[in-house]
């Protein structure tokens, strides 16, 4: 078998590239051996842009006399490190003008190939970035671009806005402080199909901007918190979508309300002297927070000993536990019983209960849309947990393009493949 097809089989080059020659270096300058294989693209293909691969005339060499020899850093081999060189050739884009031109092996404006990218990429999304680099011997930057390019590159080629007919709009904190991505997913793929920085009514508006009036009239569903930044804005670029409110964000609410009488009563009981009811009525926090087919038979016990003991708390604990049964329920039961708890609710003369009340007549509409579509924001919680993932592997990001870029190669479906798990070109 000749050298340069054994390396080009090892190198995973493709039928695309001709190798020219190789050498391996060794010097005392050098931790590793380096092998340099010198490559060009077959004679046969056309020169292309590198920046939009629209066929363009040549322009030059390189800018140098004699032309250009580039680097580019390739998949290691063994204990040695792989680097490809070749010319690197422009042309005259009539969009972009004098550009480098396309090459079959790496993408454009990068110092490495296009498989050595996709496999510290697919590292970095299953560690972390810094991890990637000390595994290659990179920088936490070079990663980084990295990660962003190919993003870059894996979103110009699909359209994650097309053919969506529900979806769901939460934020989710990338940063210390007051530091949000508003990300939108779909609902019946789970997949992130758009994000952004910031959670505010512009933020919404972009969305919608990006996907254009006649997609977000197809629009069905659009499921959300309680949030009007997100509601106002869809009510207006998608008058025809039924808003849902999520189930998890109403129990939610009745769990704060739940947790505000029992403080309540906490400090009632200390301002009464009574230190040791106080105690152990602080420790009811999580008994009277979990669901009630979740609690043993001894915690049970505790909560039905509760209706003698402290009758606000226990009312309390009912509200919350009525709510939670009548989103299980059927639409027409639903509405029935949504009535009764309302005027229980208003009637407790539970202060945080009263105000829950108001805010349930308020999203009403939008709550039994939820019971009557069984929709909720599920999907967008279990995409929120991913990305604490990717966070926390972090350490936390220095901006949100980087975030952005990692939640999309995660979450989107656009991940790169490791290099030898998809054919060579």
């Amino acid at each position: 078998m000749r050298v340069s097809k054994l390396l080009g089989c090892v190198l995973g080059l493709g039928r695309g590239v001709v190798i020219v020659s190789w050498e391996l270096e060794e010097d005392e300058c050098r931790v590793r051996p380096n092998l340099l294989v010198t490559v060009r693209p077959r004679a046969d293909r056309r020169r292309r842009c590198g920046r939009c691969l629209r066929v363009a005339p040549g322009y030059d060499r390189g800018g140098r006399p004699g032309g250009w020899l580039r680097r580019w850093r390739h998949l290691d081999l063994g204990f040695a490190t792989c680097e490809l060189t070749g010319e690197a050739p422009r042309t005259n884009c009539p969009e972009h003008g004098p550009t480098v031109a396309a090459v079959p092996w790496a993408r454009h404006d990068t110092a490495f190939t296009r498989a050595f990218e996709d496999l510290v990429v697919w590292e970095a999304l299953a560690s972390n970035k810094t991890s990637a680099g000390r595994r290659h011997g990179l920088s936490w930057r070079a990663v980084d671009g990295m990660c962003v390019r190919v993003a870059t590159e894996a979103l110009g080629r699909v359209d994650l806005l097309a053919g969506l007919v529900a979806i769901t709009v939460d934020e989710v904190k990338y940063k210390k402080g007051q530091r949000y991505l508003t990300v939108v997913c779909d609902q019946f793929t789970g997949k992130v199909v758009w994000s952004a920085k910031g959670r505010s009514k512009d933020t919404v508006a972009a969305f919608f901007a990006a996907l254009g009036d006649e997609r977000a009239a197809q629009l069905g569903f659009v499921s959300c918190d309680g949030a009007e930044w997100i509601r106002t804005v869809v009510a207006e670029a998608a008058p025809a979508a039924i808003i849902t409110l999520d189930p998890f964000h109403l129990v939610k609410w009745a769990n704060d309300a739940l947790d505000e009488v029992r403080r309540a009563e906490w400090n009632t009981l200390r301002q009464q002297g009574q230190g040791q009811a106080a105690k152990e009525f602080k420790g009811l926090r999580w008994l009277l927070l979990r669901n009630w087919e979740n609690l043993r038979g001894d915690q049970r016990g505790v909560i039905r000993d509760l209706a003698r003991a402290n009758r606000r708390a226990f009312r309390a604990w009912q509200l919350k536990e009525e709510l939670r049964d009548i989103l299980g329920m059927g639409l027409i039961a639903a509405r029935s019983a949504l009535d009764h708890w309302l005027r229980f609710a208003s009637r407790s003369r539970l202060e945080p209960f009263v105000k829950l009340a108001r805010s349930v007549r308020h999203y009403r509409a939008s709550i039994e849309a939820a019971i009557e579509w069984r929709l909720s924001s599920g999907i967008a919680e279990s995409v929120n947990a991913a990305i604490g993932r990717l966070r926390t592997n972090a350490r936390g990001f220095h901006s949100a393009e980087s975030m952005i870029a990692m939640v999309m190669l995660d979450r989107a479906g656009i991940a790169p493949d490791l290099p030898w798990a998809r054919p060579a070109a």
